[in-house]
């Protein structure tokens, strides 16, 4: 389904991981529904979706 059809994700802001709880606090306060989506990592495998 990735694939074929917009998962409806939305923007994403990409934050050091240190500053992400913050960030999510901050877009909460000013209305957004904001979460922690993922992490970034080095890797030889290619994206994976879980």
């Amino acid at each position: 389904m990735f694939n074929t059809f917009n998962m409806g994700v939305g923007m994403i802001l990409s934050v050091a991981q240190e500053d992400a709880d913050r960030a999510v606090e901050i877009l909460n306060q000013t209305g957004e529904d904001a979460y922690i989506l993922g992490e970034l990592v080095e890797s030889e495998e290619g994206v994976i979706l879980e």
